[in-house]
């Protein structure tokens, strides 16, 4: 996939560094419920999979690995979906609502988007003679935001097929920690249920679990930053003599 054209459009992917987020997960709240659970484990994972980071031997590449990648495919194409919502809520306004403007929804096929989108570009492009300058001028306006819709729209799905492919493949990669067991659920629960409302068995559960693993995740995390460093020892060991 990297090398197809549409792979070559797709943003830069900013993983986290390691070490950067060490203070995500010392102090996790007391209350953890649907309204913070994706975040607070996003924070305390980001944490945790630096933590067990390092060299690794040959072989599949391990949950460690793989969730930070997948995490930042997501991440961006929630962004992009954001910045589409609101380009064609721009679109619709500056349109007065006509339902002939309003942009493809994002669940539809990208053959059909690619078929669609430039024949309605092209017809916005092309006004009709005897308009004035002014209304040329905010046609060629609308014809813009509909190709940087399409552009938009395009982008975001194939950041979503990155992250859906990412997660399929994180879902079955070894293990090696209970952190790596929580990203695994995590990338599962944000993958079928985003918004944490689904309500039958064993969707509920596993947001327990879920919870029940972060909470180990950020005590083992706390451990870490709070155990003293081999610095640290060597200079209470000078100042003890």
């Amino acid at each position: 996939m990297a090398d197809s054209e549409n792979s070559r459009t797709l943003p830069a992917i900013k993983l986290r560094k390691k070490g950067a987020d060490e203070s995500c997960g010392k102090n996790l709240p007391y209350h953890i419920d649907r309204r913070n659970l994706l975040r607070i484990a996003a924070q305390v994972l980001s944490t945790g999979v630096s933590r067990i980071g390092g060299r690794r031997e040959s072989g599949p590449t391990p949950v460690r690995e793989l969730w930070p990648v997948w995490y930042a495919y997501y991440q961006s194409r929630v962004r992009y979906a954001l910045r589409k919502k609101r380009l064609a809520s721009d679109m619709m306004q500056s349109s007065g609502n006509s339902p002939s403007a309003q942009p493809k929804s994002v669940n539809d096929r990208a053959a059909d988007r690619s078929l669609a989108a430039p024949e309605r570009v092209a017809h916005l492009y092309t006004a009709p003679k005897g308009v004035d300058l002014g209304e040329r001028q905010k046609t060629r306006k609308r014809a813009d935001k509909c190709t940087a819709y399409c552009e938009i729209a395009a982008l975001e799905e194939e950041l979503a097929e990155q992250s859906l492919v990412t997660g399929r493949v994180m879902l079955i990669a070894p293990v090696s920690s209970a952190v790596e067991v929580a990203a695994k659920l995590h990338c599962l629960i944000v993958t079928h249920d985003p918004g944490l409302k689904l309500q039958d068995a064993p969707w509920p559960q596993l947001r327990t679990i879920l919870k029940d693993l972060i909470r180990i995740a950020g005590r083992e995390n706390q451990e870490h930053f709070l155990r003293p460093t081999d610095e640290s020892i060597g200079s209470n060991s000078k100042v003890s003599l």
